[in-house]
């Protein structure tokens, strides 16, 4: 048999294990009537939102079973991070108890503790947070418009705050006060129109939450490529506008024409991925540095070694992983373009003249915000890879970009037996623009798109009595597509009539524009007028 052990020590580890059970948080003897356990009923019970009057609903238990309710009398009180104690009237019985009217105004974590008035006491705690309300909305308010607001009501810790009222504050900007409600997935939406310039508070339960500067209607910002002096080095200025370092992918195309590259603006949205252009024959040192400079590992090239030769391509496969996507004319490298695109969304293709170059322009930037192909035709005949392309996109509508003098009614005929075919034209490439920009405005499944981007329409070889067409439009179509935006081609010195009455009806629709390209593209008194025509 062991040795008994003394009974004085048996009676001091008996000792130790009382003392410790009772200093340990949360812990209680092992006394039915005790209080040994905490819970919160729910996660808006542990976690409240500054300035908010909460309630505080809680399960007590005693200790030796979870599942034993706590009767008896109870304190209740809130310890800051700073061992301030607050206490609060509590109620109940059973298991359940309820703290009222508890309000505090200082975001942080603290302890809610409970202890037995009676019996042999006992007393639990467990930590509860305080986090603040943050309203956050998308776009800014514009002065003497009619505007309306979209946000979203969540805790400084990303959850959505349902069902709570917000005040939005319109004293200090000419408007007044009106309260909103949160919907079950937190958002809001409130109209407003602004007539002094300001800020526009939302609050909630005392607290500023969210502020909204009413800003000018329009704004024009400062020219992009001003200076560029050719197209690779616009190609390169627009890259450093519109895209940072860590961009994995460029698209690097031919600077001596369009043709090749004039479908390529979709891809440039679904790749996220700058237009950047070279010579021919040899890979331009500038454009290489911006490649290294935006970080980028994948190269597209689009159009053949005629285009973008074989040379460039080598050296690049030594850095970068290149992928050419070419066929033997413009009709087949824009057919090939397709397949990355795909029009699932809406089943539409855009069908463009191959030598129409501006046309194509005009809608690419809207065909790629709607994920749709851009293909090209003969006058007369439709290419037999843009007839593929179009069953291999799964097509049911497509539509003509230009007149009848560009895509014969052979071929919208042709079209029609199999698709919903309408066209869009004008007299002039600038007339056919408006057409375009009107279908897309009205269109009431998509909100018109913004900034505007102002740039040179000489995009063709013809259009220039010297050098190389501008391709500032394709160039600032891409970054157009990468900010919801489109871009309006203008002759250098003076705004076409349809474009003035399509800005002029327009207006409150557009606000925000740019320049972009040298003064040879646009001039400055150009630009002054459209900033005069679209301000208000």
């Amino acid at each position: 048999m062991g040795k008994k052990k003394p009974m004085h020590l048996i009676l001091g580890v008996l000792m130790i294990l009382v003392l410790l059970l009772g200093v340990l948080p949360g812990v209680a003897l092992a006394d039915d009537e005790n209080l040994g356990r905490l819970e919160f009923v729910s996660s808006t019970d542990s976690t409240l939102i500054t300035g908010e009057t909460s309630t505080i609903n809680i399960k007590l238990y005693q200790y030796l079973s979870s599942l034993d309710s706590f009767s008896g009398p109870v304190t209740a009180f809130i310890t800051d991070t700073e061992g301030k104690d607050t206490y609060y009237s509590i109620s109940g019985g059973s298991g359940s108890y309820s703290i009222p009217n508890v309000t505090i105004d200082t975001p942080g974590d603290y302890t809610l503790t409970v202890t037995a008035d009676t019996g042999n006491s006992g007393s639990v705690n467990r930590p509860l947070k305080v986090v603040n309300a943050v309203a956050t909305v998308t776009d800014p308010l514009f002065i003497n418009t009619d505007n309306t607001i979209n946000g979203k009501l969540a805790d400084s810790d990303g959850n959505a705050l349902l069902r709570k009222s917000i005040t939005i504050d319109g004293s200090k900007v000419g408007g007044t006060s009106q309260n909103v409600t949160t919907l079950s997935d937190g958002s809001f939406t409130f109209e407003l129109s602004p007539t002094e310039y300001g800020n526009v508070n939302i609050n909630f339960s005392g607290h500023v939450i969210g502020t909204i500067p009413v800003v000018p209607a329009y704004t024009q910002s400062a020219r992009i490529g001003g200076s560029a002096g050719d197209n690779v080095a616009l190609s390169v200025d627009i890259a450093q506008s519109g895209w940072s370092e860590g961009t994995q992918t460029v698209i690097l195309a031919r600077d001596d024409q369009l043709s090749d590259t004039m479908a390529s603006v979709p891809l440039s949205k679904i790749l996220n991925a700058p237009i950047l252009m070279t010579n021919s024959k040899t890979l331009d040192e500038r454009t290489l540095a911006e490649i290294r400079n935006l970080g980028a590992k994948n190269i597209y090239i689009v159009g053949g070694t005629v285009a973008v030769s074989q040379a460039i391509q080598d050296s690049l496969a030594n850095e970068f992983t290149v992928t050419r996507i070419a066929g033997q004319q413009g009709y087949d490298t824009a057919a090939q373009i397709s397949t990355y695109i795909g029009s699932e969304s809406t089943h539409t293709v855009y069908i463009a003249n191959g030598y129409a170059i501006p046309d194509a322009i005009s809608a690419s930037a809207f065909a790629a915000e709607q994920r749709n192909a851009i293909l090209l035709t003969n006058q007369d005949q439709l290419p037999a890879s843009t007839l593929k392309a179009l069953s291999d996109l799964n097509a049911t509508n497509v539509v003509l970009l230009g007149g009848t003098g560009v895509i014969s009614t052979k071929v919208e005929n042709e079209l029609r037996s199999k698709y919903a075919v309408v066209r869009w034209g004008g007299f002039d490439r600038y007339d056919t623009q408006k057409v375009i920009f009107e279908n897309l405005f009205n269109n009431v499944q998509t909100a018109p798109q913004s900034p505007l981007y102002f740039t040179s329409g000489l995009v063709r070889t013809d259009d220039v009595s010297s050098g190389n067409p501008k391709a500032d439009a394709l160039l600032t179509a891409a970054l157009a597509a990468k900010n919801g935006g489109f871009v309006a081609m203008l002759p250098q010195d003076n705004l076409p009539m349809s474009l003035y009455y399509f800005l002029l009806y327009n207006k409150g629709y557009i606000t925000k524009a740019s320049v972009v390209g040298n003064f040879s593209g646009v001039s400055a008194d150009l630009e002054q007028q459209v900033q005069q025509l679209l301000s208000r």
